[in-house]
C-alpha cells in the first residue's frame, strides 16, 4: 500500500475546491488536501514541499497567474517533480488541451463532471487509484 498521503489541489474555483474536498471526506480515506489557488503557488510550494508525501496533484487548466499546463511544463523539465503524479481535473474539452497536457507528462485528462453524483465517482475513482493502489517511484532523497 501507498504510504503517501496528501493530495494537492491546484483550483482557483473555491466552489469545485470544496466540492472536491467534500468528495475526498466522505470516502474517508486517511488523507490530507492541500490547496493552492493558482500555478505559481503550486511551484512555491513544490520547492518546500516533501516530495515523497505527495499521492497525486489535481490540476485545474483555467487559473490566474500561471495556468496548468505551464505547471505541467515546468515539472516536464524538473527530474523530480516529473515524478509527481498529475491529473489534469478541469472544465476544458479541447483536444488541443488534451494533447498538450499529455504532452507534458500528465498522468491523466480528466473533465470536470458537471452532475455532483459523477463529480463523486470520478474523485472516488481517481483517489482510489492514486492514493491506495498506485506504487510511486522514491524521490532522491529517498533512493536506498
Amino acid at each position: 500500500m501507498n504510504s503517501h498521503k496528501k493530495i494537492i489541489i491546484a483550483e482557483d474555483n473555491i466552489a469545485d475546491v470544496e466540492l472536491t474536498k467534500l468528495a475526498f471526506e466522505e470516502l474517508e480515506l486517511d488523507i490530507e488536501v492541500v490547496h493552492v489557488f493558482d500555478g505559481q503557488q503550486l511551484m512555491e510550494l513544490l520547492k518546500t514541499f516533501p516530495l515523497n508525501e505527495v499521492s497525486l496533484i489535481l490540476l485545474d487548466l483555467n487559473m490566474p497567474k500561471m495556468g496548468g499546463l505551464d505547471v505541467l511544463k515546468q515539472m516536464y523539465n524538473d527530474p523530480e517533480l516529473r515524478k509527481l503524479p498529475v491529473i489534469v481535473f478541469t472544465s476544458s474539452v479541447h483536444e488541443s488541451d488534451v494533447h498538450a497536457c499529455y504532452e507534458y507528462g500528465a498522468n491523466a485528462y480528466v473533465n470536470k463532471p458537471i452532475d455532483i453524483n459523477t463529480f463523486h465517482t470520478s474523485i472516488a475513482a481517481i483517489a482510489s487509484f492514486w492514493t491506495e493502489i498506485n506504487v510511486l517511484p522514491a524521490f532522491n532523497s529517498e533512493v536506498v
